[in-house]
């Protein structure tokens, strides 16, 4: 059986909304910087629908939004935060991404388009995409670490209250530690029931103290068949009958957030918003963790390691 990976030392710290948080690190002024266990995601929506799901987010209680300048959908976000975010602009966490393989000139006038297009002085997080540009072509130690230095001046500067990366490996990681003087605080991977730790990276992340967070957690773009669904497959569904009013997406979000493992599922129907979001009052029980834990479908996706 897999053996189950609790992230027992990172600090949960209690919240002023319903969603718990960990602390991440603190920004340039000193200050702590929390991450909430739950965000919501925009991934594949244009601008329309990324302002849509955003503010139903926002109506049913979410604090936490993640998008990217490579989601194209930036605008729809910010108009989201300054239409239907209704609370003081801290409460609100906003992370966003800039894509792997930039010199520093190109991550700097990145960033500022990204502070334009949401409508932003700052953002609380930063990550760089990936380990190198898409296609692979700008790719090595020497270029990540680049990067990194140039996301360290955005941290310096305030544009960023911590900043991290996403699809990163150990050697990736090692490498950027090299120069790094700033601690990345998030490395963003893929992660659900039955993925396992498809790329050897989380007791690395557990080592350095960088917080391991969730992408696809209900493996949205996997390729499965309909019993492994992690929305309404016969694993989550077995293990949501042992609980009341409980669904298999719930029992797939709360396997993560139970490890202490950041999400971000996504949605534009504001029932399955409101029901991604409701997992934080109930546990799990350490046989069902550990029969999820020992899942191997849905699988992931190997190749992230494979960059140079």
């Amino acid at each position: 059986m897999a053996r189950l990976l609790y992230f027992l030392l990172v600090k949960i710290v209690a919240s002023s909304s319903s969603v718990p948080t960990l602390l991440i690190g603190k920004d340039v002024h000193g200050s702590s910087v929390n991450l909430p266990l739950i965000g919501t995601g925009t991934w594949q929506y244009n601008d329309t629908i990324a302002y849509q799901s955003t503010c139903q987010a926002f109506q049913a209680g979410y604090n936490f939004v993640d998008t990217a300048f490579g989601y194209g959908n930036q605008k729809g976000v910010g108009m989201a935060i300054k239409d239907c975010w209704q609370k003081p602009r801290e409460n609100l966490f906003v992370m966003t991404k800039v894509p792997g393989g930039l010199d520093a000139s190109q991550l700097y006038a990145t960033h500022r388009q990204n502070l334009i297009e949401l409508g932003l002085d700052y953002v609380d997080h930063l990550m760089t995409h990936f380990p190198a540009d898409w296609r692979e072509e700008a790719a090595s130690p020497e270029l990540r670490q680049d990067e990194w230095l140039a996301l360290e001046d955005v941290y310096y500067s305030g544009e960023a209250r911590s900043i991290g990366v996403s699809h990163y490996c150990e050697r990736h990681l090692l490498d950027i530690l090299k120069v790094a003087t700033v601690m990345p605080s998030i490395n963003q991977v893929e992660y659900h029931i039955g993925s396992q730790d498809i790329d050897n990276v989380m007791e690395t992340c557990k080592r350095l103290g960088i917080t391991f967070m969730s992408f696809s957690t209900l493996c949205g773009p996997c390729n499965y068949e309909p019993e492994d669904s992690l929305i309404d497959g016969a694993l989550v569904n077995e293990i949501a009958s042992h609980y009341p009013n409980m669904t298999g997406s719930q029992v797939a979000l709360r396997y993560a957030v139970q490890q202490g493992i950041p999400v971000i599922p996504k949605s534009n129907s504001r029932t399955h918003i409101e029901s991604n979001f409701d997992i934080f009052n109930v546990e799990l029980s350490m046989d069902d963790m550990n029969q999820l834990a020992a899942a191997s479908k849905p699988s992931a996706e190997r190749g992230d390691c494979d960059v140079p």
